[in-house]
């Protein structure tokens, strides 16, 4: 007669494998959270990028000048509007877009200059906005002078943006 063999697995057994996993979460999750953060900071960068691309076809397609508005801060902003001055804090009927702080958690807008795209989609004035992390990464977004938009590293590891 043999003996019966167990084929499940003992407590001891899956405690020390929980034990492992604990230990190996528990390495993985500091770069976990950079991770995220790094994620959080480009897609601020590339949203306003491609907003100043959206706005530039747009000012194109009105026939009409649009006002690229930047509000530095706690509660930061930028938004795009029809007329000059329509600030971004809170929703105006010059508006056709505006992005707030709270839709970026944990991404920073230390400094920027607003800018307005003529007619044709062409800046007059040169946009630059600088983002940063709280991990002392920062982004910076730049209109360049044919209304075409870049992002670039300006502090901390990056491989998907060139150094500014």
């Amino acid at each position: 007669m043999k003996p019966h063999r167990s084929r499940g697995v003992t407590l001891l057994e899956m405690l020390i494998g929980l034990a492992i996993l604990a230990v190996l979460a528990s390495l993985a999750l500091p770069s976990m959270h950079d991770r995220l953060a790094r994620e959080r900071l480009g897609n601020a960068a590339e949203s306003l990028a491609a907003d100043l691309a959206d706005a530039r076809f747009e000012a194109a397609r009105r026939g009409a000048p649009l006002h690229v508005e930047l509000t530095l801060g706690a509660e930061w902003c930028w938004g795009i509007a029809a007329a000059p001055g329509c600030a971004c804090g809170a929703p105006q009927s010059c508006q056709l877009k505006a992005v707030r702080a709270q839709d970026h958690p944990g991404v920073r807008l230390v400094s920027g200059r607003g800018a307005m795209l003529d007619a044709h989609g062409m800046p007059s004035g040169l946009l630059a906005a600088t983002f940063d992390s709280a991990q002392h990464e920062s982004l910076r977004v730049e209109l360049l002078a044919l209304g075409r938009a870049r992002v670039c590293a300006l502090h901390g590891p990056s491989a998907r943006y060139a150094p500014c």
